[in-house]
């Protein structure tokens, strides 16, 4: 029944696909992103349908010959850190694993491309579809307000089936076995997410993107739904988040000021106002997000032990790293010495492990190629509206690389915030001209340049 159901579902979204078009493609990905919906258990390639959705749409985009742009250094990043995840599969004790996660990198290029395409064709469709994404963020606000409130509602709500068709079975499943994860201290709260520590990291992206919708149009509307965001960062109970809640606006805002010719006016403001903040934020935080101080300790006293047996590794096993699935089976070494086999918590020394030296080189490659786009576009369009887009992008992809130093995510994020990631990154590209394109697309984009879009640039 099962099979049947799931080929039924198959046919279907292949049709829908197959007929839509780019924009409307793209919303569905926007609607499918956060839910994050599994259709069922499908033992080790258990997926959501945010993920076959995508790769229905990769295969109309290739049958329709739309080609891959592989000038474009963000694409060649993205694919070469598929390739090398890929190619660690020959040492890899686990080698689906690796292959999932290349899957999933794929699926960020493409998305990223078809945000490139869209807001060529038409710049309205990329704003519909973040705000579809948006809205469902202000549902996980929300969310994770009413859990962190009534600690009895979230363990109902993950008691439910409503939690497996979220979250997925094999989560679940470890979740009620022996991977329980930290929304089950009352103290937290992850609303779709079953992570505390990812759920803010999501939020915080949101945060940003409202901003990013602010520039354009509507500034008191989306000002108010980035408040929620905001807010719901500290209502996860993710330290790391309060900091970064706290310090990356205060950041991208001085990226807007500095950016400009006459920043040099402002630099002498800027050394008073860093070092302020450096005095005032542990203050803060301690007052407001009491116990502050003593939980971050706490939590990097949880890490050192495992940085450290990644160190005896990284020495031992330094050009290939451990392969996919080689972190567990080698943590559990080190048990004698009271290390957990916990995920690494760190962004870097998960590449390393997964993938060996070279994992690391392309990702950081990544990381690099992807800030110094968006700094560009600030530094050479300062003052304009799409100079502080980009530096709202700016904030949304260092919340995710800030965070991942010290949690379990990728470069990317996770795959709820996979899509605003390429929302936001794909529109800077387009508006600031990055990705050369063909003559009808430049036509395409002098008419829609005319019309009110997100993060439009100013005359030159």
């Amino acid at each position: 029944m099962e099979l049947l159901l799931g080929a039924a579902l198959a046919l279907t979204g292949g049709l829908v696909c197959v007929t839509a078009g780019d924009r409307t493609r793209l919303l569905v990905a926007a609607f499918l992103a956060v839910p994050q919906v599994f259709a069922g258990p499908l033992g080790a390639l258990s997926l959501p349908l945010s993920q076959c959705w995508v790769v229905l749409a990769a295969l109309c985009w290739l049958l329709e010959r739309k080609g891959v742009p592989l000038g474009d250094p963000v694409v060649r990043a993205v694919l070469a850190l598929a390739v090398v995840q890929v190619a660690a599969v020959v040492w890899s004790p686990e080698p689906l694993v690796g292959v999932l996660e290349a899957a999933r990198l794929a699926s960020f290029a493409f998305l990223y491309l078809h945000v490139v395409r869209v807001e060529r064709e038409d710049p309205r469709g990329v704003r519909g579809s973040l705000q579809v994404v948006l809205a469902w963020a202000l549902v996980a606000a929300a969310l994770v307000w009413v859990f962190r409130l009534s600690p009895g509602l979230e363990t109902a709500f993950l008691r439910s089936p409503l939690a497996v068709a979220v979250a997925g079975p094999d989560a679940m499943t470890a979740f009620w076995g022996e991977g329980a994860n930290n929304v089950m201290d009352p103290a937290k709260a992850g609303g779709f997410f079953i992570n505390a520590n990812v759920a803010s990291m999501f939020l915080g992206v949101a945060t940003f993107a409202f901003l990013a919708l602010g520039v354009d149009g509507h500034r008191r509307r989306y000002l108010l739904g980035a408040l929620v965001t905001w807010s719901a960062t500290f209502a996860t109970g993710s330290k790391t988040a309060a900091a970064l809640a706290l310090l990356l606006p205060v950041g991208v805002r001085a990226v807007h000021v500095l950016g400009r010719p006459s920043a040099r006016w402002f630099l002498p403001q800027a050394a008073v106002v860093v070092a302020g903040g450096a005095w005032l934020l542990p203050r803060l935080l301690e007052r407001y997000v009491p116990g502050y101080a003593d939980a971050s300790s706490e939590s990097l006293a949880s890490r050192a032990p495992i940085w450290d047996a990644a160190l005896r590794m990284f020495q031992d096993h330094l050009l290939l790293g451990l392969g996919h699935g080689g972190w567990a089976r080698t943590m559990e070494l080190y048990a004698h010495l009271g290390v957990d086999a916990l995920p690494p918590h760190n962004l870097l020394i998960a590449a390393w492990a997964s993938t060996g030296l070279a994992g690391v080189l392309v990702l950081v490659l990544l990381a690099g190629t992807v800030l110094h786009r968006l700094l560009a576009v600030v530094v050479r369009r300062a003052g304009s509206p799409l100079a502080r887009t980009a530096g709202f992008a700016l904030g949304a992809w260092a919340w995710v690389l800030v965070h991942g130093m010290g949690d379990n995510t990728a470069v990317y994020g996770e795959a709820k915030s996979m899509v605003l990631l390429a929302l936001l990154l794909g529109v800077v590209t387009v508006r600031q001209g990055a990705t050369p394109a063909a003559p009808a697309a430049v036509a395409a984009a002098d008419v829609t340049a005319r019309k009110p879009a997100l993060g439009a640039a100013c005359p030159a």
